[in-house]
């Protein structure tokens, strides 16, 4: 029997700076080109499962959080991206609760990636993967459910909207530029209603309108830094990846052509780029969520919600030490 018992304890953080990101995922990923050329591909693969299975965005949007949030601490494998992309949906359905049966779900995923042959014995032994990753997942998350409970990218677009008294086109533009941002990581970094407002500003401002005023921020909760920082992510995606963006080929009738240049004069219309504070080198170096790897030889691996227990559990341990 050992003599002691190894256990860690970790404080919950669902959104993370880009540095925490890059940091997390030295611990996971080897090569990020082919990572992100993956999640590109995997992203095309859930829309395509809740187009089919008739999801709504909300749905994509989750699986989206949950399958970025799960390479921050387990390793990337191109081989189980697939499998991974199909247990974050299973999970996402039952987070925001659209039902659908889980041999549904993944005889639809294998058709996707072209398995002619499907027996019972195929699917049972993929279902079996596919529930085995989903408590990884949730771990990833540190079982913390407060980010996708609640209200979503698309549907704070609406509700802020229409609080704003922004008409049909712009808010129409908007939902469709709010596909193209789940492509990113912000959705790590942000939450939703803030992201939400710097997708409105985009669409306000590509329809040639004037004097977004950054006070209205503060009637929905949010800042001006973390708008901004969605807001250039998002303009720097289109900017850098244009020909990867929906937008192009599905605008609203009405609004004219969209491009590289009209993006740019956005950003530059914008002034200098800024967003959140970055942690420095020490804080990330001295920081154990980023950089311990979540290995399964630890006993235990707890996480609160609150630096209060954290802080009263280490306050008995030392005591205990000095007794």
């Amino acid at each position: 029997m050992p003599s002691t018992f190894e256990t860690q304890l970790f404080f919950s953080r669902p959104f993370l700076s880009k540095r925490q990101i890059q940091r997390a995922h030295k611990n996971t990923i080897s090569d990020y080109r082919n990572y992100n050329q993956k999640k590109l591909a995997v992203f095309k693969f859930l829309s395509d499962l809740c187009v089919q299975l008739k999801f709504p965005r909300k749905t994509l949007e989750t699986a989206v959080y949950f399958y970025q949030r799960y390479h921050l601490f387990n390793r990337f494998e191109t081989e189980l991206c697939y499998t991974v992309a199909t247990s974050c949906l299973t999970l996402s359905c039952k987070e925001v609760e659209t039902i659908k049966k889980a041999n549904e779900i993944c005889t639809l995923s294998l058709h996707l990636r072209n398995v002619v042959k499907i027996n019972t014995e195929i699917l049972e032994n993929f279902k079996k993967r596919v529930f085995q990753i989903e408590l990884r997942i949730l771990e990833s998350c540190s079982f913390d459910y407060r980010v996708n409970n609640y209200v979503h990218i698309d549907e704070y677009v609406i509700k802020i909207g229409r609080e704003l008294s922004f008409d049909y086109k712009l808010c129409k533009l908007a939902w469709l530029i709010a596909y193209d941002a789940l492509k990113l990581e912000t959705v790590l970094v942000i939450p939703q209603h803030s992201i939400a407002l710097a997708i409105l500003r985009i669409a306000y401002e590509l329809l040639d309108n004037k004097n977004w005023s950054s006070k209205r921020y503060s009637l929905f909760e949010s800042d001006e830094n973390s708008v901004n920082e969605a807001y250039f992510d998002i303009l720097n995606f289109y900017i850098n990846f244009f020909d990867l963006c929906d937008l192009q080929h599905h605008l609203p009738e009405g609004v004219p052509p969209v491009s590289i240049d009209r993006f740019m004069v956005l950003k530059k219309n914008a002034g200098p780029e800024f967003g959140l504070q970055q942690v420095t080198d020490h804080e990330l170096d001295a920081d154990p969520y980023i950089t311990i790897s979540r290995e399964n030889t630890v006993q235990e691996r707890r996480y609160v919600l609150s630096m209060d227990l954290i802080n009263g559990e280490s306050n008995s341990v030392h005591s205990t030490k000095q007794v």
